[in-house]
């Protein structure tokens, strides 16, 4: 059985303990978590990292430089927080903004117009077009992925199987209770549902359940939860949202459950700013970072013990298209 492990990564501006956006607005997530901590750290194991870039990040000239010099093996990808984005675009200034929008909910010409500019930007700032997406706060729907598979993507990240978001900022639940735990092309009537023959494919983040014959699913509601995730309930392929013993867990759980797939795919997701402290809700120390690297380097260990390959995103739909 062929295993796989990819690590997607929300690449964001330097946020506050509440996801608010640094005033002044500040890019050391970047500069210094991706340049001088992460990249370093995925050379030194030979991981292959997507990165998936903010729109606020794509306009940053000094991060660009970050990402046109950064050494080693890498994906990059776009990351859609529709608020800071034309058509609609709600901000001039993003110092002390948030991120709370779900592009989803949008009109469907306007979502598309949003992904399309999201898309020329990154392709202005980087010198070529994304193949890889994820809506920003999980908020994909049916028109989402129409805007993706017109504008050329191969793959989108977005889903979160078991979990339905119903918190007061969406107009109806998003819902991937019944989404595949593996990889699968993308029906165009269903986002929770396989095609064999469509041309789009899903990467669901990897989350267990632990509690399996109780716990069939996850609602996430209340606003103003820091930590909705980090429940009873379930495990994120996730540093901070699960320990090293549940992240093992996870990825043991999925080679045996899958086997019979002939291919296993972990998805770990995490965004840049959680490796530097005070810049995100998690890490607010320096040992707190240690804390978080020594977790990924520990998976990074057991990727290589168990033979898991790492690859970048886009790479997997090319073997499933296989």
């Amino acid at each position: 059985m062929k295993k796989y492990f990819v690590i997607t990564i929300d690449v964001e501006p330097d946020c506050s303990s509440t996801w608010y956006y640094s005033d002044p607005l500040t890019f050391r997530g970047v500069s210094e978590g991706i340049a001088q901590i992460l990249q370093p750290l995925f050379n030194k194991y030979e991981i292959t990292p997507t990165y998936l870039i903010n729109n606020v990040v794509l306009e940053d000239e000094d991060s660009m430089k970050v990402f046109r010099h950064l050494q080693g093996k890498y994906e990059l990808g776009a990351h859609l927080h529709p608020e800071f984005i034309l058509p609609e675009k709600k901000y001039e200034t993003y110092a002390g903004k948030k991120g709370v929008a779900n592009s989803c909910f949008y009109p469907p010409e306007i979502e598309f117009e949003k992904i399309r500019n999201i898309t020329l930007l990154f392709e202005r700032m980087l010198g070529y077009r994304p193949t890889a997406f994820r809506a920003g706060r999980y908020s994909a729907g049916l028109n989402s992925m129409r805007s993706l598979r017109q504008l050329g993507y191969l793959v989108d990240t977005s889903v979160t199987p078991h979990v339905c978001w119903n918190d007061a900022s969406r107009e109806e639940p998003v819902d991937f209770r019944q989404a595949p735990e593996q990889p699968y092309f993308l029906d165009r009537d269903s986002l929770v549902r396989e095609d064999k023959g469509g041309s789009l494919l899903e990467v669901p983040i990897s989350i267990m359940l632990r509690r399996r014959n109780i716990f069939r699913e996850i609602i996430v509601s209340g606003a103003g939860l820091l930590h909705p995730l980090r429940s009873h309930k379930a495990c994120w392929l996730r540093p901070y949202y699960s320990s090293t013993p549940q992240l093992l867990q996870i990825a043991r759980r999925f080679v045996s459950d899958h086997h019979d797939r002939g291919i296993t795919v972990l998805n770990m997701m995490f965004h840049n700013v959680e490796v530097m402290p005070g810049l995100s809700p998690y890490s607010h120390t320096n040992r707190d970072c240690r804390t978080y690297l020594r977790q990924l380097e520990d998976f990074f260990i057991f990727c290589r013990q168990e033979d898991i390959q790492s690859v970048a995103i886009s790479d997997l739909y090319h073997v499933f298209k296989k």
